[in-house]
């Protein structure tokens, strides 16, 4: 695309009337008057600029692809769960000292000898007997405990995508030059015309 703007010189009529005061001076010093004198009369050529504007580049799109991008994160890791492990636990004893029944005692008949021989018999009434032993009481049971060991954790990085691959649209514009160049408007002239006119 090219777009021209003319611009004529401001000389031209300047120009035009020089050559007239010429021709008329011409003929005077010569001599040469009435109606049967010419002057030759020059036109000079005009000369204007013109302005183009041509279109160097035409406007483009780009496509630019914009990679993903990545971070890293920090994250709690379990590397081992929590677990129970079975404890036996023995059962709790202690001794008691009790008094236990040896003899009950109670009434026999008792035959006996006196001093002079003779046999007799009466009845007797022994106390009980009593005495001591030892005893392990039981106090508590033997029982499975379950001791508690917790989970173990750790902590480690792991890359993550933050943001995704795009493809981005980039538009270039179109591009100008401007030159200015000297062309002819009018490619000048000549002509007899009468003198004195």
């Amino acid at each position: 695309m090219t777009r021209k703007v003319l611009t004529i010189s401001a000389f031209t009529a300047s120009a035009f009337s020089a050559a007239l005061l010429l021709g008329a001076t011409t003929a005077q010093a010569d001599g040469c008057q009435g109606a049967a004198c010419y002057n030759l009369v020059e036109t000079p050529p005009v000369y204007g600029t013109v302005t183009e504007t041509r279109l160097v580049r035409k406007a483009q799109t780009r496509r630019r692809v914009v990679p993903a991008r990545y971070d890293y994160v920090t994250e709690k890791v379990m590397i081992q769960p929590a677990r129970k492990i079975p404890v036996q636990v023995e059962g709790q004893y202690y001794s008691i000292q009790e008094k236990v029944l040896i003899s009950p005692g109670g009434q026999r008949w008792e035959v006996t000898t006196d001093a002079f021989g003779r046999t007799t018999g009466c009845w007797v009434y022994d106390e009980p007997q009593y005495g001591f032993r030892q005893r392990v009481v039981e106090s508590a049971p033997a029982r499975v405990e379950y001791k508690v060991i917790p989970a173990v954790y750790t902590e480690r990085q792991r890359r993550v995508m933050v943001q995704p691959t795009r493809v981005v649209h980039e538009t270039i514009p179109a591009g100008y030059k401007t030159r200015h160049r000297k062309v002819l408007v009018s490619p000048g002239s000549q002509h007899w015309q009468r003198a004195g006119y």
